[in-house]
């Protein structure tokens, strides 16, 4: 189980990129905010989010935030709590 990610990178992302961060992340969820294009997705591992901020790398734009949504360990504690 990996964690939940939200990315918030600079400038628009081009449509193309977009489209790749959507089929290589299944549920990758990409919008436009105020500050940038913002980016949520559940990872894996820290190896995927490795992967995930090259690809926005590798276009050029600048990361502005990456924070931890929700942590596998939330989640097995959360469950845990409830038996």
């Amino acid at each position: 189980m990996g964690s939940t990610y939200c990315l918030v990178v600079t400038d628009p992302m081009p449509s193309a990129v977009i489209g790749m961060v959507r089929a290589r992340f299944d549920d990758a969820r990409v919008s436009a905010g105020p500050a940038g294009t913002v980016i949520g997705c559940s990872l894996p591992d820290q190896a995927a989010l490795r992967a995930l901020l090259t690809q926005v790398w590798d276009v050029g734009a600048g990361v502005l935030l990456v924070a931890v949504i929700r942590s596998s360990s939330e989640r097995s504690r959360h469950v845990h709590d409830q038996r």
